[in-house]
Protein backbone atom coordinates (compact mmCIF):
# COMPACT_ATOMS: atom_id res chain seq x y z
CA UNK A 1 0.00 0.00 0.00
CA UNK A 2 1.22 3.00 -0.75
CA UNK A 3 1.66 5.99 1.61
CA UNK A 4 0.57 9.73 0.75
CA UNK A 5 4.14 10.12 0.20
CA UNK A 6 4.31 7.85 -2.48
CA UNK A 7 1.17 8.35 -3.45
CA UNK A 8 2.26 12.21 -4.51
CA UNK A 9 5.26 11.33 -6.36
CA UNK A 10 3.41 9.04 -8.61
CA UNK A 11 0.38 11.52 -9.10
CA UNK A 12 3.87 14.18 -9.73
CA UNK A 13 5.47 11.79 -12.36
CA UNK A 14 1.70 10.78 -13.90
CA UNK A 15 1.02 14.76 -13.86
CA UNK A 16 4.03 15.44 -15.78
CA UNK A 17 4.41 13.03 -18.17
CA UNK A 18 0.20 13.61 -19.21
CA UNK A 19 1.42 17.06 -19.92
CA UNK A 20 4.54 16.26 -22.17
CA UNK A 21 2.37 13.66 -23.96
CA UNK A 22 -0.92 16.04 -24.26
CA UNK A 23 1.79 18.86 -25.60
CA UNK A 24 3.36 16.17 -28.00
CA UNK A 25 -0.53 15.55 -29.17
CA UNK A 26 -1.51 19.00 -29.65
CA UNK A 27 1.60 20.06 -31.94
CA UNK A 28 0.56 16.88 -34.07
CA UNK A 29 -3.20 17.86 -34.05
CA UNK A 30 -1.97 21.75 -34.62
CA UNK A 31 -3.72 22.47 -32.05
CA UNK A 32 -0.97 24.84 -31.23
CA UNK A 33 2.31 25.67 -33.31
CA UNK A 34 5.91 25.87 -31.85
CA UNK A 35 6.03 28.93 -34.79
CA UNK A 36 3.54 30.97 -33.08
CA UNK A 37 4.65 33.08 -30.54
CA UNK A 38 3.15 35.20 -27.46
CA UNK A 39 3.83 39.32 -28.14
CA UNK A 40 3.62 39.02 -24.19
CA UNK A 41 5.42 35.84 -21.98
CA UNK A 42 3.47 32.65 -21.91
CA UNK A 43 4.90 30.57 -19.23
CA UNK A 44 7.06 32.94 -16.53
CA UNK A 45 7.88 31.63 -13.81
CA UNK A 46 10.73 32.58 -10.95
CA UNK A 47 12.63 31.15 -7.94
CA UNK A 48 13.64 33.32 -5.08
CA UNK A 49 14.68 36.11 -6.99
CA UNK A 50 17.67 33.49 -8.57
CA UNK A 51 15.93 31.60 -11.06
CA UNK A 52 13.93 33.30 -13.68
CA UNK A 53 12.50 31.11 -16.59
CA UNK A 54 10.53 33.38 -19.68
CA UNK A 55 8.69 31.54 -22.24
CA UNK A 56 6.95 33.30 -25.35
CA UNK A 57 6.08 30.12 -27.23
CA UNK A 58 2.89 28.58 -25.29
CA UNK A 59 3.59 24.92 -26.64
CA UNK A 60 7.37 25.37 -25.07
CA UNK A 61 5.74 26.56 -22.24
CA UNK A 62 3.81 23.51 -21.91
CA UNK A 63 6.37 21.22 -22.25
CA UNK A 64 8.59 23.40 -19.38
CA UNK A 65 5.58 22.65 -17.15
CA UNK A 66 5.27 19.41 -17.76
CA UNK A 67 9.14 18.34 -17.22
CA UNK A 68 9.03 20.49 -14.38
CA UNK A 69 6.08 18.05 -12.49
CA UNK A 70 8.34 15.20 -13.57
CA UNK A 71 11.31 16.53 -12.55
CA UNK A 72 10.18 17.21 -9.09
CA UNK A 73 8.87 13.50 -8.82
CA UNK A 74 12.23 12.07 -9.73
CA UNK A 75 14.24 14.55 -7.31
CA UNK A 76 12.19 13.51 -4.43
CA UNK A 77 11.63 10.16 -5.03
CA UNK A 78 15.27 9.81 -4.90
CA UNK A 79 16.35 7.03 -1.85
CA UNK A 80 16.86 8.82 1.25
CA UNK A 81 20.21 7.95 3.13
CA UNK A 82 22.40 5.15 2.23
CA UNK A 83 24.80 2.72 4.10
CA UNK A 84 26.42 4.95 7.60
CA UNK A 85 30.00 4.36 8.09
CA UNK A 86 30.94 4.77 12.02
CA UNK A 87 34.71 5.02 11.96
CA UNK A 88 37.11 6.52 15.03
CA UNK A 89 40.45 6.06 16.35
CA UNK A 90 41.08 4.10 20.15
CA UNK A 91 44.22 5.03 21.47
CA UNK A 92 45.37 2.07 24.11
CA UNK A 93 47.90 0.35 24.75
CA UNK A 94 46.18 -3.06 24.44
CA UNK A 95 43.46 -3.91 22.77
CA UNK A 96 42.65 -7.23 23.95
CA UNK A 97 39.82 -7.33 25.83
CA UNK A 98 38.03 -3.83 24.74
CA UNK A 99 35.00 -4.26 23.42
CA UNK A 100 32.42 -1.94 20.94
CA UNK A 101 28.99 -1.82 20.47
CA UNK A 102 26.64 0.27 18.59
CA UNK A 103 23.07 0.17 20.01
CA UNK A 104 19.99 1.21 19.10
CA UNK A 105 17.52 2.33 22.16
CA UNK A 106 13.82 0.83 21.63
CA UNK A 107 10.88 2.93 21.18
CA UNK A 108 7.68 2.40 21.21
CA UNK A 109 5.28 2.08 17.88
CA UNK A 110 2.12 2.75 18.07
CA UNK A 111 -0.67 0.34 17.19
CA UNK A 112 -4.00 1.52 15.52
CA UNK A 113 -7.59 0.70 16.67
CA UNK A 114 -7.49 -1.80 13.66
CA UNK A 115 -4.31 -3.31 14.90
CA UNK A 116 -2.01 -1.74 12.19
CA UNK A 117 1.45 -0.27 12.98
CA UNK A 118 3.37 2.23 10.90
CA UNK A 119 6.18 3.80 11.98
CA UNK A 120 9.01 6.18 10.14
CA UNK A 121 12.28 5.17 11.75
CA UNK A 122 15.54 7.56 11.84
CA UNK A 123 17.92 5.28 12.74
CA UNK A 124 20.27 8.26 13.99
CA UNK A 125 18.22 9.52 16.58
CA UNK A 126 18.82 6.49 18.70
CA UNK A 127 22.60 5.56 18.14
CA UNK A 128 24.98 4.82 20.42
CA UNK A 129 28.44 3.93 20.82
CA UNK A 130 29.65 2.33 23.95
CA UNK A 131 33.04 0.68 24.66
CA UNK A 132 34.49 -1.16 27.21
CA UNK A 133 37.93 -1.61 28.59
CA UNK A 134 38.32 -3.15 31.66
CA UNK A 135 41.85 -2.60 33.50
CA UNK A 136 41.40 1.30 31.50
CA UNK A 137 40.55 4.57 32.70
CA UNK A 138 37.91 5.04 32.12
CA UNK A 139 36.76 1.46 31.69
CA UNK A 140 33.52 2.25 29.83
CA UNK A 141 32.62 5.30 27.35
CA UNK A 142 29.29 6.21 26.22
CA UNK A 143 28.64 8.25 23.15
CA UNK A 144 24.96 9.13 22.39
CA UNK A 145 25.31 10.04 18.45
CA UNK A 146 23.41 13.16 17.33
CA UNK A 147 21.93 13.49 13.51
CA UNK A 148 23.82 16.60 13.04
CA UNK A 149 27.28 14.31 13.22
CA UNK A 150 26.09 12.04 10.11
CA UNK A 151 27.69 13.67 6.92
CA UNK A 152 27.38 12.19 3.63
CA UNK A 153 26.86 8.88 5.56
CA UNK A 154 29.66 8.67 7.60
CA UNK A 155 30.13 9.64 11.53
CA UNK A 156 33.68 10.40 12.79
CA UNK A 157 33.79 9.60 16.56
CA UNK A 158 35.79 11.28 18.62
CA UNK A 159 37.47 8.65 21.73
CA UNK A 160 39.22 9.82 24.48
CA UNK A 161 42.90 8.26 25.19
CA UNK A 162 42.43 4.84 27.84
CA UNK A 163 45.11 4.70 30.21
CA UNK A 164 46.12 1.75 32.36
CA UNK A 165 44.93 1.56 35.30
CA UNK A 166 47.24 1.76 37.83
CA UNK A 167 46.84 -0.23 41.16
CA UNK A 168 44.25 -3.01 42.03
CA UNK A 169 40.66 -2.47 42.56
CA UNK A 170 39.49 -2.04 45.94
CA UNK A 171 36.88 -4.41 47.53
CA UNK A 172 34.86 -3.35 50.04
CA UNK A 173 35.86 -5.41 53.31
CA UNK A 174 33.60 -8.26 54.62
CA UNK A 175 33.79 -8.91 58.49
CA UNK A 176 33.65 -12.90 59.08
CA UNK A 177 31.33 -12.45 61.76
CA UNK A 178 29.44 -9.27 62.26
CA UNK A 179 28.88 -7.34 65.06
CA UNK A 180 26.35 -8.48 68.01
CA UNK A 181 23.91 -5.50 68.41
CA UNK A 182 24.72 -3.39 71.65
CA UNK A 183 21.53 -2.87 73.54
CA UNK A 184 20.83 0.14 74.95
CA UNK A 185 21.12 1.32 78.21
CA UNK A 186 17.51 3.01 79.24
CA UNK A 187 17.45 5.74 82.38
Amino acid sequence: MLNSFDLILVMCGATGAFMVIGSILLLYQGVIKLSSQASRHAVEAEFRNQLKINVRNPALGLFVIGFAFFGLALYFAKPEGGPLVVSGQIRIADIDGVIVRLKSEEWPIAVSSGGEIFSTIQPLEKLSILIEAPGYRPSKWFHQIKPTEARNGRIEISVPEFKLASGTALISPKLDSPPQSIPLLSR
